[in-house]
């Protein structure tokens, strides 16, 4: 037999934005448009890097209203949604992944980058099962990526958050294992992280047992481990391993991997039997120590990273490179540094320098241009050398990977010191550092720049702050809204409802502030008006007003991504109130939209409405139209996060009517294909009732007894243990 094997260094855990691809979409974006917006996003980078938020989203979002058809939109929107996410406004942030998510985006990083997003952002919101769903679909559509080992991630997390560790474990033990076979990184490993093995080998791992596999991993500067690999799961072919890596002094037999920047892993296991019948043969393979350099500026205390050099003062240098760790010594390395002018030409050739830019409208104008162009004012060579670890013996051996040094920033005069680098005010501070060897095939340049300004980089200290910015006032009054909602919400799950009430008011004043002042200026600002007073009033269970704004939102807004989520609101309403029939219009018109991602909630909803009707009105036909409704549900939307909780529907349909077998059909699917879902529980404690009915007591006691292992949290683990004890006792007495 054929057996694979592989080494899988376990990568961070970062959010990869890959370049956008060389066409435009999704409209006739000319060259010199996609140009501009590439310029806004470069300089919306820069003033994220030097912590200028506001000012940074403002550009991204100028790509969205200016450049609505070049294809930098979707990288705009990208990471619009993730500072979204890091501030916690899950809705806003669902709205810009799902609009890169698309088809009409040929860039498929960008796409598996936002599907990943989608789903933290559900975890982060604690809708774990729509979580699940959505992290599952990562890991079928982007495999052997960053992105399916973020996913494993999650969805271990979530696991780990809802109690079932066992299925924890699981998800736990795939992190890291995602990577295409033959990918450069396969056989490089960056220093300092987690190295796993994989062998798939299936009669290897038949004789695995609980014991594992040895697999010796040794270095060239001497440290020798043993690692034991074991099954990924019971009777599974692949079997996975791992150790931790840190630089450092080899020490073998210390369960912990030391490297120097120089070394090369080799890994060795013993293949029992061959496909050619040989035996007790050994299979190797090599994996090189790398590292991916980081270059920074920082303050005083090489600790955070800056955006802004100060002339006349001291600039703090840091690169992070684990792979020049190359002996016990404290090692070096050398970087350039830089100062550099922005020039303009004249209509007549003449260079002329733009003026520094002060605020938003001119960082506007100046990114709209052709694009910046440089002129070196000063340059010079400075070494850095290796930082010794906080604590560590002054005489001890270094081994951090972390490379500090200085450089004095002079003012720029007619006599230049040549013991530093000169500029002046508007210029830019550029690091660079060759990155021989890392993670990439070829050697990289690793660059990193700051803004040359005057005074100092000490933290303000504000003492009175007043907004005179009307954006940002009303900007602050929808999250003032949100906030007062939240609160409102807490005191309604505590039951003062007086006190939810005064809250709800006052969110909604807040919002209707916003839509009479500044909606008719700024419709993404009035979009936002409208969802926040409609989830205000649904809150409030004022459910005809809730609607009102939907059908309000459609009108206005018929391209809004929100529409989805206003028809669903739509038809929670008419649900809530027991207007079943029209619930079902309305639900049967979100699940026809093409391409919404609410059309399976709202199939799903459909079954539910027929549900309760045929209970209202004990007619047998509902409870068949409420299956149908969940048969489509299944088969047009097998990923999502419903597909599950209709297939469990189906199956109930087939107990009631005494259809054991092609109920365990459907329960079998279920176990199979929805690991993550939730009524797992009620499924395997169905499935053993459909045992019990058809005298299979034996295969019925390990459905319940797994159940009772499995979800010891269930509210049937109760049940399922005096139903195991009946069977137990019935067994006895035969």
């Amino acid at each position: 037999m054929n057996r694979l094997w592989s080494i899988v260094p376990l990568l961070a855990v970062i959010l990869i934005t890959a370049s956008a691809s060389a066409q435009p979409a999704g409209g006739m974006s000319s060259l010199i448009d996609d140009k501009r917006a590439r310029a806004l996003i470069d300089a919306g980078d820069a003033r994220f890097q030097a912590g200028e938020l506001p000012a940074a989203l403002d550009l991204y979002k100028a790509v969205l209203d200016r450049y609505p058809v070049s294809r930098w939109r979707f990288l705009a929107r990208l990471k619009i949604g993730k500072q979204h996410l890091k501030e916690r406004k899950f809705d806003l942030a669902l709205d810009q992944f799902r609009r890169v998510a698309v088809d009409e985006n040929p860039d498929g990083g960008q796409r598996g980058d936002s599907d990943l997003q989608v789903g933290i952002c559900f975890f982060e919101m604690g809708k774990f099962e729509e979580a699940f769903a959505q992290l599952r679909k990562v890991i079928k559509f982007y495999p052997g990526t960053a992105f399916s080992n973020d996913a494993y991630y999650y969805i271990g997390q979530a696991h780990f958050k809802l109690g079932r560790y066992r299925h924890a474990i699981e998800a736990f033990k795939n992190v890291g294992t995602s990577i295409e076979e033959g990918a450069p990184q396969a056989a490089r490993l960056d220093a300092g992280k987690r190295l796993y093995v994989k062998i798939e080998d299936k009669d290897l791992s038949a004789q695995a047992g609980e014991e594992g596999v040895d697999v010796t991993v040794e270095t060239t500067s001497g440290d020798r481990e043993k690692m034991i690999c074991f099954p990924v799961t019971s009777g599974s072919s692949v079997l996975m391993g791992s150790l931790r890596t840190q630089l450092g002094e080899a020490n073998a037999g210390d369960e912990m991997v030391q490297i120097v920047g120089t070394d090369t892993i080799t890994v060795t296991y013993t293949d029992r039997q061959t496909a050619d019948a040989e035996l007790n043969i050994k299979r190797t393979q090599k994996i090189r120590v790398v590292g991916n350099a980081r270059v920074k500026v920082v303050d005083g205390a090489f600790a955070d990273p800056v955006g802004a050099v100060v002339l006349e003062k001291t600039v703090f240098l840091l690169v992070q490179d684990s792979d020049r760790d190359v002996s016990a010594k404290s090692d070096s390395l050398e970087v350039i540094v830089r100062t550099k002018r922005p020039i303009e030409l004249s209509t007549d050739g003449e260079e002329t320098t733009p003026r520094p830019v002060t605020d938003i409208l001119a960082a506007l104008e100046q990114a709209e241009k052709s694009g910046p162009v440089f002129r070196v004012v000063d340059e010079k060579k400075v070494k850095l050398v290796e930082r010794r670890a906080s604590g560590s013996p002054p005489a001890g051996p270094v081994h951090t990977g972390v490379f500090i040094g200085v450089v004095s920033l002079s003012r720029e005069t007619d006599a230049p010191n040549p013991g530093t680098v000169s500029g002046r005010l508007g210029d830019v501070f550029e690091v660079e550092y060759q990155d021989e060897v890392s993670l990439d095939l070829d050697s990289v340049t690793r660059t990193t720049t700051a803004r040359v300004i005057e005074g100092n980089l000490n933290p303000l200290q504000v003492a009175n702050a007043r907004i005179d910015d009307e954006e940002l006032k009303f900007k602050t009054a929808l999250r003032t809204s949100e906030a007062l909602k939240n609160i409102g919400n807490i005191y309604k799950d505590l039951g003062l409802t007086q006190q939810a009430t005064d809250r709800y008011k006052q969110a909604l004043a807040e919002t209707q502030q916003v839509a009479r002042n500044y909606g008719a200026l700024n419709q993404r600002l009035l979009e936002e008006t409208y969802v926040q007073m409609w989830k205000i009033y649904y809150a409030m269970d004022d459910l005809g007003r809730a609607a009102q704004m939907c059908l309000e939102l459609q009108r206005r807004f018929p391209e809004s991504t929100f529409v989805d989520d206003a028809l669903l609101l739509m038809g929670k309403v008419s649900q809530k109130q027991g207007r079943y029939q029209e619930a079902i219009g309305v639900f049967r018109r979100l699940a026809a939209l093409k391409d919404s991602l609410l059309a399976p909630s709202a199939q799903y909803s459909i079954g539910e409405c027929y549900e309760e009707l045929g209970t209202a009105g004990q007619n047998r036909i509902y409870f068949d139209e409420a299956f149908l409704a969940f048969k489509a549900c299944f088969e047009k939307f097998p990923n999502s996060n419903q597909a599950g909780d209709a297939l469990a529907k189906m199956a109930e349909y087939y107990y009631a009517k005494e259809d054991f077998n092609r109920a365990l059909d459907l329960y079998d699917e279920a176990l199979e294909q929805y690991q993550d879902s939730k009524f797992l529980d009620v499924v395997l404690y169905n499935y053993g009732r459909c045992l019990v009915k058809l005298r299979r007591l034996s295969d019925a006691a390990d459905k319940f007894n797994q159940l009772i292992s499995t979800y010891p949290n269930s509210k049937l683990v109760g049940n399922a243990q005096k139903i195991v004890k009946a069977i137990n006792q019935r067994a006895s007495s035969q």
